[in-house]
């Protein structure tokens, strides 16, 4: 005897599942999100039938052929490092990042580059909004065809037919399956991540969503819509700066966590041009040049400090792209270990051209940019500064140093200051025209850079 068919009620901020109703969601805690999912499977107790025909031979993982899976360069280098080498064939990758922050442009900067047939469905878009972005960028859209469908069975069915080289949908929070919910609710997202992977694996098509975030900066929609995924970025932008970050947080073909750093212009999106281009001959007192690494890709950036005293109230430590409680623990330092009064003076730091990086390696010139605005002495803009600092003020070299300090050589600094530990054999070799400075702990820093003892 079949069993009762039981209901499923679905939050639709969130994609927690229920067996009855109720007001508020246990998992995000909003109120009135939770409605039943028709798509839910009806529980039947009839047995398994089992297949009458003979089944197919399955085959060995030495038989199946490797130039299956062989990559096609979408024609950005920083964007096919970040894919591991380029397009695979039925790959499934999901963009993510906020609105405005430059998803379209990028899609249509691919189109640009890549060699291969596009087709492009838009739902938030019309052809003729898509037009006049690529006019204005200078596109040749003869390879490029473009649709508003968004109805899936259309765009699968079409995709399995035709087979373009690369199928781009925007947004997958517009595709429509079943009448009755509307797009963008979990259970349209999960029948356009089944089929649409379905179809991609059968065709060999790699497939490009584009795909909303939440106020928290989490994807939007169930979970599941990025388990289903083969490769998973995120696109940050920072609306008072030019610069796009593309990061990989999931990807079954290639490394996890490589970068692309882009520039937004009036004419496209390119790749960020290094910092070798705008230094300046002399720093002003309180920039210091390191080096963060952005996945495998080293990139320098300028660190920058204010020391000034605080005229009312307990002083401020105000951190800008960088971690506040960082900059709290190499204030004491400094202040413990140079014998400085730093209490009474606020500190502003920050790193230029709006990039954020949480990472020790720039424990050294974030000390010596204090420093160097607490004297108002400047700092050599030819200077390069790497080093982790530790409580008591000792120096430790910074994580894959000798692939930052490359960095620092091919863009032309001639005097690096690191710890005392660190193994810079390799790269004295490739450039002894370089200047090294090694340094033990924080106590040496003024005499270092500034020629006193004292703070």
């Amino acid at each position: 005897m079949a069993k009762k068919s039981s209901r499923t009620f679905i939050c639709n901020s969130c994609g927690a599942t229920y067996s009855r109703w109720q007001g508020k969601c246990g998992q995000c805690g909003e109120w009135n999100t939770i409605d039943e999912d028709h798509s839910a499977p009806v529980v039947s107790g009839g047995k398994s039938s089992r297949p009458a025909g003979p089944m197919d031979e399955l085959p060995f993982l030495a038989e199946i052929d490797p130039e299956e899976a062989a990559r096609k360069p979408t024609g950005l280098d920083d964007l096919d490092l970040v894919l591991g080498g380029g397009l695979v064939p039925g790959q499934l990758i999901l963009l993510a990042g906020e609105p405005g922050g430059g998803k379209s442009t990028l899609i249509l900067e691919i189109s640009r580059r890549f060699t291969g047939r596009i087709y492009y469905f838009s739902g938030e878009e019309s052809p003729g909004q898509i037009r006049m972005r690529s006019d204005r960028m200078k596109i040749d859209g003869s390879r490029i065809k473009i649709s508003r469908e968004i109805e899936l069975d259309a765009i699968c069915n079409r995709m399995s037919r035709e087979k373009p080289d690369l199928l781009v949908i925007d947004s997958v929070q517009t595709i429509s399956s079943r009448e009755g919910n509307l797009p963008g609710s979990p259970g349209q997202l999960r029948d356009a991540a089944f089929a649409l992977l379905e179809a991609s694996k059968r065709s060999k098509v790699p497939v490009l969503l584009t795909g909303h975030i939440t106020k928290e900066g989490s994807i939007g929609g169930p979970r599941l819509l990025e388990h289903m995924m083969d490769t998973v970025l995120y696109f940050e932008s920072d609306r008072n700066n030019h610069y796009r970050i593309l990061k990989s947080t999931k990807n079954r073909f290639g490394p996890v966590g490589e970068a692309a750093i882009l520039e937004m212009r009036s004419d496209g999106m390119t790749p960020a041009q290094r910092l070798s281009s705008t230094r300046s001959e002399e720093s002003p007192a309180g920039c210091v040049h390191a080096v963060i690494l952005e996945g495998s890709r080293p990139i320098v950036v300028e660190v920058q400090a204010l020391v000034s005293r605080s005229s009312y109230g307990p002083a401020r430590r105000v951190a800008e792209g960088l971690d506040t409680g960082r900059l709290l623990l190499l204030s004491a330092v400094l202040e413990k270990h140079l014998k400085l009064r730093l209490s009474d003076y606020d500190i502003f730091a920050n790193i230029a051209g709006g990039f954020r990086a949480d990472e020790p390696g720039l424990d050294l010139a974030l000390c010596v940019a204090i420093l160097s605005s607490f004297n108002e002495q400047s700092v050599s803009s030819n200077a390069g500064v790497l080093g982790e600092v530790g409580l008591s003020g000792e120096l430790r070299p910074a994580s894959r140093e000798n692939l930052r300090l490359k960095e620092m050589a091919t863009l032309g600094f001639d005097k690096i200051y690191v710890s005392g530990g660190s193994a810079t054999r390799e790269i004295e070799e490739m450039h002894p025209s370089l200047s090294w400075k090694r340094l033990k702990s924080v106590s040496e820093i003024p005499e270092a850079f500034f020629g006193n003892t004292s703070g």
